[in-house]
């Protein structure tokens, strides 16, 4: 004949406060650590964090507006020198919206430090004009 279980019995069963239970909630915690570590060991790979050898910098080295329909903007874009380029030149009106776009293609010049002059063709006058962004070619 089975002896029933006590009410405190019942009641760590069913929060699990058995050995049995303890043992899952201790593998279900190594797991979840796992996971964690892997997760951040991908990460960390992808972003190169650590030290990223091709990280760019971008500045905006001066801005002209000259017409309803045209901004020169000056740019320096400063990384690896055996990378070739394309960065995203924009003028922009005062709440940031973009009036014009021309994508311009950097070579290779050996220099890590490379600059130029690119002319924006815009929708309206803009206000500003800028350098937003480069990626590898």
């Amino acid at each position: 004949m089975a002896v029933a279980p006590t009410p405190a019995a019942r009641l760590e069963d069913r929060y699990g406060r058995t050995p049995t239970g303890r043992r899952r909630g201790r593998a279900a915690a190594i797991i979840i650590a796992a996971v964690l570590i892997v997760a951040a060991v991908v990460w960390a790979v992808l972003t190169g964090f650590g030290g990223a050898g091709n990280a760019t910098d971008l500045q905006t080295t001066g801005f002209v507006v000259q017409s309803d329909r045209v901004t020169t903007v000056g740019w320096l874009v400063t990384g690896e020198a055996s990378d070739p380029l394309i960065c995203a030149i924009e003028a922009q009106d005062p709440n940031g919206s973009v009036l014009g776009l021309v994508e311009v293609r950097v070579p290779v010049t050996g220099n890590p430090a490379r600059s130029g002059t690119t002319r924006v063709l815009t929708t309206r006058r803009a206000d500003t004009g800028l350098i937003q962004s480069c990626r590898r070619a």
